[in-house]
C-alpha cells in the first residue's frame, strides 16, 4: 500500500510549486487586464479574464499530479494564493480566501477518484471543480449575479476550457516532462513515467 503521509520533501515540492505560481498568477492578473481592454470594442470585455482563469488553478492541479496524495491540492493553492498576497496583490485575505476555495475544488476532484486516478480526466476535472466553486463565489463577492444569465453562461463556458487547457493538458504536459527529465524520480509521479537516458559516447 502506498503511504499518504506526507514527508518532508513533499513539503518542499508544495513550498517550490506555490512560490513559482504565485509570481505566475501575479502577472497573468496583470494580462487579464490587457486582454479585457483589448476585448472591450468588440463587447467582450467579460471574457478578458475567463480566457486564462485555468492558469489559477494550475499550482494545486500539478503538485497533486506529481506529489499524489490528500491535501496537496489544497495546501499547495493556498501557499500559491498567500505568496501572491506578500508579492503585492492588492486584493487582502480575499486572495487567500480565492485560493482556499479554488484549492479545495481540485481536492474534491480527486478525492472524487479516491486519490487512485491521476491523468488527463481528473486533472481537467480538478480545474473544473475549482472553476465552479469559485464561480459561485464570484456570484456574490462580485456581484455576478447581476450578469445577464446568457453572458454568464458564456463566461463559465469560456472558464471550463480554459481550466481543461491549463489545469488538465498543460499541467500533464508539464508533469510528465518532469518526469522524463528525473527531477521528480523520488515522487509517485515518478514510477509512472520512464526517465529520459543519457549514453556515454563509448555506448
Amino acid at each position: 500500500m502506498k503511504q499518504k503521509h506526507w514527508e518532508l520533501k513533499d513539503v518542499i515540492m508544495m513550498a517550490i510549486l506555490g512560490a513559482v505560481f504565485a509570481a505566475v498568477y501575479l502577472a497573468v492578473f496583470e494580462g487579464g487586464l490587457a486582454l479585457s481592454t483589448l476585448l472591450t470594442p468588440f463587447g467582450l470585455a467579460p471574457y478578458g479574464f475567463e480566457l486564462i482563469y485555468g492558469v489559477w488553478f494550475m499550482a494545486s492541479t500539478l503538485a497533486a499530479y506529481i506529489i499524489r496524495k490528500p491535501g496537496v491540492a489544497l495546501i499547495t493553492e493556498v501557499l500559491a494564493a498567500a505568496v501572491e498576497l506578500l508579492l503585492g496583490n492588492s486584493g487582502g485575505m480575499t486572495v487567500v480566501l480565492t485560493g482556499v476555495i479554488q484549492g479545495l475544488g481540485a481536492e474534491l476532484a480527486f478525492a472524487a477518484f479516491r486519490y487512485r486516478k491521476w491523468n488527463l480526466l481528473s486533472m481537467s476535472l480538478s480545474g473544473i471543480f475549482s472553476a465552479i466553486l469559485i464561480f459561485c463565489f464570484e456570484l456574490y463577492y462580485l456581484s455576478y449575479y447581476l450578469v445577464s444569465p446568457s453572458v454568464l453562461a458564456g463566461q463559465l463556458a469560456v472558464r471550463f476550457l480554459s481550466a481543461i487547457v491549463f489545469s488538465g493538458i498543460i499541467c500533464k504536459l508539464a508533469g510528465d516532462g518532469l518526469a522524463k527529465t528525473g527531477v521528480v524520480k523520488s515522487y509517485a509521479i515518478g514510477a509512472t513515467v520512464k526517465t529520459a537516458r543519457v549514453y556515454d559516447e563509448e555506448e
